[in-house]
């Protein structure tokens, strides 16, 4: 199954993708008496969320369909509760960093976050602010979390995931390691990857049967373009820490709550590690795929510029 979140920015409406066309989730909910859905978030936090969606798709009629022409898609889910980063979560990405990472894969998952007002659709043109001059790409696999989860066990960790999302996590490297500061313990993650824009996710929330619960790893490749120069090959073999293990450590410390967007890890062949740096600037367009999952396609604007 492949949901989608569909409208204009801020106001989007969950959907599921028929091909050529949308089921409108809330308004056939809506023309059978139920209002309780106007959110991709309320929708999954449903405990039968599934069986709900298979008996609309059932039961549709021509008055339940949009067509997708002309239709924006959002982000899965248009303010996650929680935008959760998992830093130097691939192998690739930690050798080609080891002049800060000196080729050690962290003992435990390194978690940073993003403003959820990072979150942009799969399509959006993504704005580089002025003084962002090293703006960079990551593309990963987004985890959307569909129950709360608390203290759960690697075994149990599938149970608690809606599905999975192509994501790109931007940031501005200058900022994101305080360039600006001459001590460490002043340095931090959180606003060089919080830029409004700096995490398009897309174009759909595919649930775990669709990508056989990430059972062939292999096959979930991730690779990133910037205009047409493929820029990181990889697949999910190359974690550190898998999926599961993610979800599970990261409920030991925190409730993990529907709608939470959880970016997996990146592998090599970021901008900043490359020789020389090769930063975004406006006019480049940037491709990000995750097999099985979907690609996303988004133009970098100079400010004043953006049309998505």
């Amino acid at each position: 199954m492949q949901l989608v979140n569909f409208g204009p920015a801020g106001l989007e409406r969950p959907g599921v993708d028929c091909g050529e066309r949308i089921l409108d989730v809330v308004g056939a909910l809506t023309r059978r008496g139920h209002h309780a859905v106007s959110a991709m978030v309320d929708l999954i936090s449903l405990p039968e969320w599934r069986l709900v969606v298979d008996t609309l798709v059932t039961g549709a009629t021509e008055a339940d369909y949009v067509t997708k022409e002309g239709l924006r898609l959002g982000p899965p889910v248009t303010r996650p509760p929680k935008v959760l980063v998992v830093g130097a979560n691939t192998y690739s990405h930690v050798k080609e960093a080891a002049v800060v990472s000196k080729g050690r894969t962290p003992n435990r998952p390194m978690i940073v976050a993003k403003a959820s007002t990072a979150v942009v659709g799969p399509y959006d043109d993504v704005v580089c602010p002025t003084e962002a001059v090293t703006m960079d790409y990551e593309v990963e696999l987004g985890v959307i979390i569909g129950q709360a989860a608390r203290h759960v066990t690697v075994e149990d960790a599938y149970r608690y995931i809606a599905g999975y999302t192509v994501v790109n996590d931007m940031s501005d490297r200058n900022l994101q390691t305080a360039a600006h500061e001459d001590v460490d313990f002043y340095r931090g993650h959180y606003l060089g990857k919080s830029y409004d824009g700096f995490c398009p996710a897309g174009p759909a929330l595919i649930t775990p049967d669709e990508v056989g619960d990430l059972l062939d790893p292999a096959s979930i490749t991730l690779r990133s373009y910037v205009n047409d120069d493929l820029r990181q090959d990889s697949d999910l073999t190359d974690l550190c820490f898998g999926v599961p293990e993610l979800v599970s450590y990261m409920s030991g410390v925190m409730t993990l709550l529907p709608g939470d967007l959880i970016c997996t890890g990146s592998p090599a062949g970021v901008g900043a590690f490359r020789n020389p740096p090769a930063y975004l600037r406006p006019g480049d367009t940037v491709r990000t795929e995750v097999g099985r999952v979907g690609v996303m396609v988004n133009r970098i604007v100079a400010p004043g510029n953006r049309a998505g």
